[in-house]
């Protein structure tokens, strides 16, 4: 097995506990947790499809522009999906970092959905490779 096989192994391991913990935030209301936990699932999700073609990228920004530009425009995936990603990175930062805002359920679950759905895109994509 291949350095950029194993390492994306890795990274898809990380993505599914990232989703089984958004999940249990989910279950016991911790809404922001939730949105977090999210972001970090459908990022180390790409990250390992990153991996898979050798491609070293962990800024943040750059994989978004990965998700944008390579997947979205070039139709691996719907832009409904890339708008959902770019969500996510956003709404992290909030519930992160903005005192201000707390998320609710309703935004919560929609989100909940929508990666399960988006991880599972990428993770067809890493068996073509």
């Amino acid at each position: 097995m291949s350095y950029n096989k194993t390492a994306s192994n890795a990274m898809l391991r990380k993505a599914q506990e990232k989703l089984l913990s958004a999940k249990d935030d989910f279950n016991a209301g911790r809404y922001d947790s939730c949105i977090g936990n999210l972001y970090y699932s459908a990022f180390q999700t790409v990250t390992s499809l990153l991996l898979i073609r050798g491609i070293l990228i962990n800024k943040h920004t750059h994989v978004r522009g990965f998700v944008n530009k390579e997947l979205a425009l070039t139709g691996l995936i719907n832009k409904d999906q890339a708008k959902l990603y770019n969500k996510l990175m956003e709404y992290r930062s909030d519930a992160d970092y903005n005192n201000e805002v707390f998320f609710e359920k309703d935004i919560a679950e929609e989100l909940l959905n929508g990666v399960e759905l988006f991880n599972e895109s990428i993770k067809i994509l890493i068996t073509l490779e």
